[in-house]
Parts: structure tokens; C-alpha cells; sequence
């Protein structure tokens, strides 16, 4: 089955708080194995970092630009 990125973090903000045992048994319920969910998340968590870097970036040159 295809996953969309919104059942994606549905499924992320579902499991984030399980432990091991709980998350292989909500994956075998789902259909999904325990390695596609760490793999979305390990994702959503690289995403999230290049995107928080980007914005300080902006965030730098929106303020020295205007400090001048």
C-alpha cells in the first residue's frame, strides 16, 4: 500500500509514544513493518532540521541586511 504524507504523520504522531513491543504490535495491526516507520520518521526528522537551518538563515540575512 501506498502511504500519503499525511497518514505518514498520523501514524508518527500515533506511535511516538510507544515502546518497542507496543510498536510492532500497532505495525502488524496496520500492515506496516517497524523499519517504515523509523525510516518516515528518521525523514520527517531530517526535513524538519534542513528546514529550521534554512529559516535561520533567512532569519540572519533578514536581520543584518536590515541592520545596515
Amino acid at each position: 500500500m501506498r502511504w500519503s504524507t499525511r497518514d505518514k504523520f498520523s501514524i508518527l504522531v500515533e506511535t511516538a509514544t510507544l515502546n518497542e513491543i507496543e510498536l510492532s504490535e500497532y505495525c502488524r495491526t496496520k500492515g506496516l513493518f517497524v523499519e517504515q516507520v523509523e525510516a518516515w520518521r528518521d525523514a520527517f526528522v531530517q526535513v524538519t532540521e534542513a528546514l529550521q537551518n534554512k529559516l535561520q538563515n533567512h532569519k540572519r540575512n533578514y536581520v543584518t541586511k536590515n541592520a545596515r
